[in-house]
């Protein structure tokens, strides 16, 4: 099985820059320390010598270290007068010099910058930038955040770096692969890092990227509290986390020879920053060790990353940074990627919609779950068995055939009929599927016509997909999921199965309006949520996280791997049964029960402990 490439090691530039103390820099935080990858980040608006670059290139590549260098020409660091740090010919001569090692030049955090920060942000132009607030819609708002990253990227492919790097803040990687990045990487806490290291990896995939990383700012994300024992252990986390999830590249930005954040000043000395340095040298380590197998880790169910949606997990809260309009602000689209949060915990003993022989609902098949865009190609849709949607999309003829595509040739959709519209304002005329397409799809007919209303549902205990919905045989029983108004489209089924109506009575009432509609077309099922609220409605929420977490759960027990166990466990799964666990609790032992072709396992893992186990 051939081994993965993996490289870890620092960030240098965070709190100081001085250019004749680098080299030494070099030598002591990365080539003593066992690392082999260094980012390096010049100073803002200040001039360095060239020879300088090319000194560091020869030293890099000397002692085997992989290099990136940072902010090279994002206006509000370079000196004044100058389009980038680093000339044509520098690039070029480090190039020949370093050859493979040296990897390209990242551009940083843009997706925070143009798309998810706070007004205050921008006062005194202090970003180098102020954002237009008078977007007609997400289509034209999408657009300018690609002119914005292309400017950047446009100046670095004409100097010649070797690849195009990003880091991001944000959920917003496939808008900076769209523009041209070629290796994303992803700024560590800022947001949700279990939903936005999926979101990486599924738009590494999507793009074919020659390789994805994680850069772990834990002094700035890692909490507030340096001294803090959890957030001390929350670093070791981070770290094994993105590991059993694939990520290829690990830099840590700073901590390792100081921390200053948060009114703490604190010197290479303090045991806080020994124990930054002692869990990079440990992980660095581990990847000599370790010979994790290339491809990244088996997924079976993927989240879709809808069109010019710019939920970014972490900033502001006014989507494409539209201040002051609240149509702009987040809302049920935004609200939806919630959802995710607590997919890789187990469900409460309580709830009556969690069945099977044992219980399977911590996680989806083999572990993992993607989010990918939904610009990706056909291709990569069909490498899935189940396709969910959440967050905004606004529908295209292309995304319909490549959906179509995916079921006919034996996948499972589920969305909403709020995914379903082609508008692109925030708060424009609803324009759903024609009713060909509907039909085709969903087995349905749209009447035009919504109901606005606050009843429950009810579900007959059989469904055309196999999910096990909360129903009966006759249905006589108490609507459940009643939450709130919801607004649904009246739709007529034609060769849709009906596996959810409205209800508001103990009786079964025949004929009542379809909420959830199940159409088998080729060899799959998509499956339509007929409301026109997107799932983060909270009167929505309920019913649609069910069905999330069913569909879920369904992944794992028709997996030929099944795993039991806490909330505590993630665990990833890669080509020749290599298995990877981790035990996120900070203080419990674990137990994890692994049943594989007839066998059974039992494994004890210590808190924080991450464990290898082949199948």
């Amino acid at each position: 099985m051939e081994k993965d490439f993996i490289i870890s090691g620092v960030h240098i530039g965070e709190h100081s820059f001085e250019v004749d103390a680098i080299a030494e820099e070099i030598k002591t935080r990365c080539i003593d320390c066992g690392h082999n990858f260094v980012t390096i980040r010049p100073p803002a608006k200040q001039a360095v010598p060239q020879e300088a670059y090319i000194e560091w290139a020869k030293l890099l590549a000397e002692n085997d270290i992989y290099f990136i260098f940072l902010y090279n020409v994002q206006n509000r660091r370079t000196p004044p007068g100058q389009e980038s740090h680093i000339t044509k010919e520098t690039i070029s001569e480090m190039k020949k010099i370093a050859g493979k090692y040296y990897l390209g030049n990242m551009i940083g955090e843009v997706g925070s910058d143009f798309a998810c920060k706070w007004p205050g942000y921008y006062r005194n132009n202090k970003e180098g930038f102020t954002p237009e607030i008078d977007y007609p819609d997400m289509e034209t708002a999408h657009k300018k955040f690609l002119d914005f990253v292309g400017r950047w990227i446009e100046i670095e492919k004409r100097l010649g770096a070797p690849a195009i790097v990003s880091v991001e803040a944000t959920n917003l990687n496939k808008y900076n692969a769209e523009a041209g990045v070629e290796i994303p990487m992803l700024e560590l806490m800022c947001g949700h890092p279990e939903i936005l290291v999926s979101a990486l990896r599924g738009v590494a995939r999507a793009t074919n990227a020659k390789m994805w990383g994680t850069y772990l700012a834990h002094e700035w994300y890692g909490g507030n509290r340096h001294l803090d024992i959890l957030k001390r252990k929350r670093m070791s986390l981070a770290y094994k986390y993105a590991y059993l999830s694939g990520s290829q590249a690990f830099c840590l930005e700073s901590g390792d020879e100081s921390v200053s954040a948060f009114g703490y000043n604190l010197d290479e000395s303090h045991p806080v920053c020994k124990e930054y340095r002692d869990e990079l040298m440990k992980l660095s380590q581990y990847i000599k060790e370790d010979a994790r197998p290339v491809g990244g880790p088996k997924v079976k169910v993927a989240f879709v990353h809808g069109n010019h949606d710019s939920w970014g997990s972490w900033g502001g809260s006014s989507v494409w940074n539209q201040f002051g309009r609240p149509e702009w602000g987040h809302g049920e689209a935004e609200y939806s990627w919630r959802i995710l949060e607590e997919l890789n915990t187990k469900r409460s003993w309580c709830d009556i919609a969690n069945y099977g022989d044992e219980d399977l609902s911590a996680a989806p098949a083999y572990g993992m779950y993607d989010v990918i865009p939904a610009e990706a190609p056909a291709e990569v849709f069909q490498k899935y068995d189940y396709v969910i949607f959440l967050g905004w999309n606004s529908m295209t003829d292309e995304l319909y055939d490549k959906l179509l595509a995916f079921v006919e040739n034996g996948g499972k959709l589920m969305m909403t009929a709020a995914h379903l519209n082609y508008t692109t304002r925030r708060d424009g005329e609803r324009k759903f599927l024609s009713n060909d397409k509907m039909e085709k799809l969903f087995g349905c007919r749209y009447t035009g016509e919504t109901k606005l209303t606050n009843d429950g549902i009810k579900f007959w205990d059989t469904s055309l997909s196999g999910l096990l919905y909360p129903g009966t045989k006759d249905k006589e029983w108490d609507p459940i999921y009643s939450c709130g108004y919801v607004s649904y489209l009246k739709c007529e089924p034609t060769t849709g199965y009906v596996a959810g109506d409205l209800s508001d009575d103990f009786e079964h009432v025949p004929g009542t309006l379809p909420v959830v509609i199940e159409n088998q077309v080729g060899k799959g099922t998509a499956i339509l949520v007929t409301s026109e609220n997107y799932p983060g409605n909270p009167a929505l929420t309920p019913l649609y996280r069910m069905m999330v977490r069913e569909a879920v759960t369904q992944s794992a027990r028709e997996c030929e791997l099944q795993v039991k166990s806490n909330g505590a466990l993630r665990y990833a799964v890669y080509e020749g049964g290599k298995m990877y666990l981790l035990n996120t609790d900070y203080d419990m032992d674990i137990t994890a029960e692994i049943t594989y072709q007839g066998k059974t396992a039992r494994l004890t893992i210590q808190p924080l402990e991450m464990i290898t186990y082949q199948l």
